[in-house]
């Protein structure tokens, strides 16, 4: 009977304590034993612990009228400590093992809880988000002297210290604005974290090193990335051959650090050439192309190395064809700081499955295998090279200027032979491709209100090819040969002045200035055939003169536009682009937006009929107003959408008309009955929508992309859809990120290209030779197969403990999942039997098959 009436006691002593009062205590840096024994005597409480956990500890605390759980998490939880109230006054103290905590984050004028803010432990690589409450809610193993960094868009960063935050009950953390009219960002995560809209939507951001993971990826490339965008692919699945709105991959124009960059991808486009490391941001257009930039008429990318930082980074990489280093230093009394970066390719060493699935969508079917014989006797040897070398010097020497230097050099070097006895056949090929570039940039702040920056800069690119194919006889006989040489060097020159009147108002005046020199020379050597020969050659001075506005009015109106004058030297021409860009802000959360824009090109590329050494086609840079005739691209387009946000919701349309006056000569495929003229002066029509689709759920996002794209070609009298012509193309990409962890699944599914096929597959004509040809359906009358492919990636990040500052990262990642066979091209050819009639061959070039990569990343 006596330990009921005991228990009851107990709880009607600390029930009758509990409503009589509250804690009062003070006391500094006195030995934790001392002051839980002092504790006992004042208050009736009774101390249960393992005297090797909390000998030692020294504690600090001053409360007046506090609850006996609050006080108890403010002693102890600093010391590594936590408690557990068994039963009436008797309390178990213990190690901690974890804490909870709950944070609500609210805007300092309104009160507004803010939705999806995010919060990260200073010097660790995970963080935790809001959820859409504005609610953070944390679990630490060990929060002792631990600083979490409180953010949101459009905020001032807030730094607190854990220990100043009890446990019990929710803390509330006010953010205040950072007011910036015109560096205002609308939206800070249009697909994931890293990639964000500008307040005047102009343009896509993507923070590259704050990116978080994307399908298919185990790093952070650049190229493969803005693919996840709406309207921007690449129809042969390559890094560097971008297709805006259907446009042709040249006239998409990419800048490293104000260099022009003309091959932006090794091994015939597959393999990004900018080191991911070094890149800080990716600017995308696509709705208009800024007038200071002249030589782009579709699309534009804008790259940009890392800023500096105030102590020594060192990080390295290597993933499964190449390895990477990357190390940026500051330099004495903040005076700015120097950053380099280098990579090598090692597949000239040990050939990985990322390298033969490359190698397998290149060569499966090209004219490398068809030449290389078909036997047990076949034997080859391929060597293939490829390495970058980025470097910036960021110089700060008055408060007013800044001064950087930035050299780039990539170079791509393929070494094939091969040899079959059975069949008497070698075949040779040597690709080289090299590009160097240069620049300095000085930016001068005069006054608060005007700036000017001076950009000068080289770009050095060159391609050259060689094949030759030996009948193997006594001596070996060429039967067929082709040698390419094209060379391209651009000397840009750019003033800029920058004039802010007011905070909501700017204007941009300036002048661009280029010497282009282009050589291209095709040659081609086939036994018993007439030799063919090409060799084009244009060097020239271009002039730009352009001034831009933009400016916030009343009522959520935003206006901006501009004028740009070309002066072509070399042709004797003047073209002027113009533009103007209008946005409305109809409620708040949803914009609508349009551009009308009109834009010209001086420089193009050759576009193949038929593949030559590789499924991928590179580029021959050409100059306009040639004899044979590439005249200037011109691409007239308006764009109209709309943009709603709330919520973790983005909803983002934009329907769009191009009008693109280009050479669609040699368009890759069968173009019968065009002439030469119907080719140089064709004009293609490409209507389109791009819409997303997003939705964040705390560490979820999802988000649905979906683009139809109508692109068609008027050629003289004939009119086809456009070899680019991807109707309908659906992207469904998902993503995790908890912790260290990150999970990426993403399925694409879209039209087959059109491809022109046969009218019978038995049925020849004879030529004017008395050669045997095919007849063909209309241009581009006929569609490949749907094409859908499912993509993964895992990223899983790790740091050492303690204060040390190395951090890791391991990332896994297959393209095409499934192994699904999708086609490139599809092509006809006669052939002859062994009894030498003649038969239709269907060849179909098949894109990347199941793809695994594995990346290692590290920090120090």
């Amino acid at each position: 009977m006596r330990t009921p009436l005991f228990l009851v006691f107990c709880f009607l002593h600390w029930v009758l304590w509990a409503q009589e009062g509250l804690i009062t205590y003070r006391v500094e840096e006195k030995d934790l034993i001392t002051v839980l024994s002092d504790l006992e005597e004042q208050f009736d409480l009774h101390f249960a612990y393992a005297v090797e956990e909390i000998r030692g500890k020294r504690v600090s605390v001053s409360v007046e009228n506090i609850a006996l759980p609050a006080f108890l998490n403010q002693l102890l939880r600093p010391q590594g400590l936590s408690f557990e109230i068994v039963e009436g006054s008797f309390i178990v103290v213990k190690k901690s093992r974890s804490t909870d905590f709950e944070i609500v984050v609210q805007d300092a004028m309104t009160e507004e809880k803010l939705a999806f803010a995010t919060a990260k432990i200073k010097g660790a690589d995970y963080g935790f988000v809001a959820d859409d409450s504005g609610i953070l809610r944390i679990r630490l193993e060990n929060s002792s002297d631990k600083v979490l960094i409180l953010s949101f868009l459009g905020y001032h960063q807030k730094e607190i210290n854990i220990d100043s935050i009890t446990s019990v009950t929710p803390a509330v953390i006010f953010l205040e604005r950072d007011v910036k009219e015109l560096e205002e960002v609308l939206i800070k995560e249009y697909l994931t974290q890293g990639f964000t809209i500008d307040d005047e939507t102009s343009h896509l951001s993507i923070d590259v090193q704050d990116m978080y993971i994307l399908p298919g990826l185990s790093e952070r490339d650049v190229l493969l990335s803005v693919q996840m965008l709406p309207g921007i692919g690449s129809a042969d699945e390559s890094a560097s051959g971008l297709n805006i709105r259907g446009s042709s991959r040249d006239q998409t124009q990419f800048y490293w650090n104000n260099i022009p960059i003309y091959q932006p991808a090794h091994y015939f486009g597959n393999i990004s050439s900018f080191i991911p490391s070094s890149i800080g941001s990716v600017e995308i257009y696509k709705n208009h192309i800024p007038l200071k930039y002249g030589g782009a008429s579709s699309g534009l990318l804008v790259m940009k190395t890392r800023k500096g930082t105030e102590k020594p980074v060192i990080e390295s990489n290597i993933n499964m064809t190449h390895g990477d280093i990357y190390a940026d230093f500051p330099l004495l009394k903040n005076f700015g700081n120097i950053a380099i970066g280098v990579r090598r390719s090692f597949n000239d060493w040990v050939q990985t499955p990322t390298f033969n699935a490359l190698s397998d969508k290149l060569f499966e079917g090209s004219l490398t295998e068809e030449l290389q014989g078909i036997s047990s006797s076949f034997e080859y040897n391929s060597r293939l090279i490829f390495g970058d070398l980025n470097l910036m010097v960021n110089l700060l020497p008055t408060s007013a200027d800044e001064v950087s230097l930035s050299f780039l050099r990539s170079t791509s070097d393929l070494d094939y032979n091969s040899e079959d006895e059975e069949v008497s056949q070698q075949n040779v090929q040597a690709h080289e491709v090299h590009n160097l570039g240069g620049n300095i940039t000085w930016t001068r702040h005069w006054i608060d209100l005007f700036s000017t920056t001076y950009s000068v800069s080289i770009s050095d690119y060159e391609m050259d090819y060689e094949f030759e194919n030996f009948i193997i006889d006594d001596e070996p006989i060429s039967a067929y040969s082709q040698a390419r040489n094209n060379d391209l060097r651009n000397l840009e020159s750019r003033l800029t002045l920058n004039y802010q009147p007011k905070k909501s108002h700017s204007l941009e005046l300036g002048y661009q200035w280029n010497y282009l020199d282009a050589q291209l020379a095709i040659d081609e050597e086939m036994f018993s055939i007439d030799d063919f020969s090409i060799f084009r050659s244009g060097q020239g001075i271009t002039h730009g003169l352009f001034a831009d506005y933009f400016g916030k009015l009343d009522f959520g109106l935003h206006i901006g536009g501009g004028v740009r004058f070309n002066r072509y030297e070399e042709i004797g021409e003047n073209r002027i682009d113009g533009q103007l860009r209008i946005n409305y802000e109809l409620l708040p959360g949803l914009l609508l937006k349009s551009t009308l824009g009109s834009y010209h090109q001086y420089l193009s590329s050759l576009k193949e009929v038929q593949f030559i050494f590789s499924n991928v086609i590179e580029q021959s840079w050409v100059t306009a107003g040639l004899g044979e005739g590439y005249p200037i691209i011109k691409n007239d387009q308006v764009v109209l959408g709309g943009l709603f946000t709330k919520k973790g919701w983005v909803f983002d349309i934009d329907a769009y008309r191009k009008r693109i006056l280009s050479p669609v000569a040699l368009l890759t495929g069968n173009l019968p009955n065009l002439t030469a003229e119907d080719q140089r002066s064709s004009v293609e029509v490409i209507k389109g929508v791009d819409l997303t689709i997003k939705r964040r759920w705390k560490y979820f996002r999802t988000w649905l992309s979906y683009a139809f794209q109508d692109s068609n070609v008027e050629a003289g009298v004939n009119q086809f859809p456009s070899s680019l012509n991807v109707r309908h193309q659906f992207q469904l990409s998902q993503t995790i990120n908890y912790r260290q962890f990150e999970i990426s699944m993403g399925y694409t599914i879209r039209s087959g290209l059109p491809y022109t096929s046969v009218l019978s597959p038995d049925e020849f004509l004879m030529n004017h030779d008395d050669d045997l040809t095919i007849e063909f359906e209309t241009i581009n009358g006929s569609r490949l197969p749907i094409y859908h492919r499912w993509d993964f990636s895992t990223w899983f990040k790790f740091k050492t403990n303690g204060e040390s500052s190395f951090r890791g990262q391991v990332g896994i990642s297959v393209l095409n999942l499934l192994n699904t066979k999708n086609i490139l091209s599809r092509s006809f050819l006669i052939s002859l039997d062994p009894e030498e009639q003649p038969f239709l061959v269907r060849q179909d070039r098949l894109l990347l098959g199941r793809t695994p990569n594995i990346s290692l990343r590290f920090t120090f």
